[in-house]
């Protein structure tokens, strides 16, 4: 398979979690990857571990026109200058020939393709932090036509190494994806923050009690996924009756803790929408 050139810009916490699980795959030193930000000439930059690895520029024109696949990592507020800047600054043909890839929550393609003024090589991914540990999820939304092309292709080669694809999903499914995908492992922190902070209230001493917690959820995510047993199954596996964890789970049900995730996950996607309701504002 073709080794293609992939470009970021943007080198935030995102990018570099994918950095981190491809280092981890033994695999980033088989790629040919350049980053574009503000801080690639500066030697305190986080990035810097990766130099040996990576190129790296101020650019990103010059990024645009050094690579194959081009991401866009950066805050969604700075994704219409930037489109501007390239439209401006590299040539159609070059613009055309480029797999634009956004993995910022909500962004249609439908806008990003007004922005760049182009049509059939843009397209969508979400995928989480989990990637730096090699243990991440994943998930595309692209037209037909893109489904098939080499570069997408080479994309899912990459991902594979860190992650489980979910599939080639609507971009109406993608953006729940942005919710659970993106925004569930801080989800998950906080019932692992809870759970541990109980155990301190009961005396474990603090990095005990996050080790534990952490190694529970962790433990119990792997049998549900290797299983393939629904999460009430394992949870009445483990209630006996008039057992402990009986009573803990009737305090969560007065909490309304089960609510409160749903909830926390339509904020999320309710959030994806509306940044992707002002963007598109920006057309008119």
């Amino acid at each position: 398979m073709e080794n293609f050139r992939i470009g970021f810009i943007g080198g935030g916490r995102i990018v570099q979690a994918l950095l981190e699980g491809l280092e981890q795959a033994n695999y980033l030193q088989n790629m040919n990857i350049w980053i574009s930000c503000p801080s690639a000439d500066n030697e305190n930059s986080s990035l810097k571990r990766y130099s040996n690895l990576i190129q790296m520029t101020t650019s990103n024109t010059v990024l645009c026109t050094n690579c194959d696949i081009v991401f866009f990592g950066v805050k969604a507020k700075l994704i219409k200058s930037i489109c501007s800047e390239l439209v401006k600054t590299v040539d159609n043909a070059c613009l055309a020939q480029v797999l634009f890839v956004s993995v910022i929550p909500g962004l249609t393609i439908s806008t990003i393709s007004q922005w760049l003024h182009t049509q059939e090589n843009i397209i969508r991914i979400m995928y989480n932090v989990n990637v730096a540990k090699c243990n991440g999820s994943y998930a595309l939304s692209s037209s037909k036509t893109n489904e098939n092309h080499p570069r997408q292709i080479y994309l899912r080669s990459v991902f594979d190494k860190v992650a489980y694809f979910a599939g080639n999903v609507s971009e109406s499914e993608l953006d729940i994806m942005c919710a659970l995908i993106g925004s569930g492992p801080a989800f998950f922190c906080t019932a692992v923050e809870g759970l541990a902070d109980g155990a301190v209230k009961a005396g474990l001493s603090r990095q005990l009690a996050n080790t534990l917690a952490a190694r529970t959820m962790l433990g119990c995510a792997d049998i549900l996924v290797t299983s393939s047993k629904h999460p009430a199954e394992l949870k009445n596996d483990i209630s006996t009756p008039a057992g402990t964890t009986i009573y803990g789970l009737h305090e969560l049900e007065n909490r309304g803790v089960r609510g409160a995730y749903m909830d926390a996950l339509m904020a999320a996607f309710n959030r994806a929408q509306t940044m992707a309701d002002q963007l598109a504002r920006d057309l008119k």
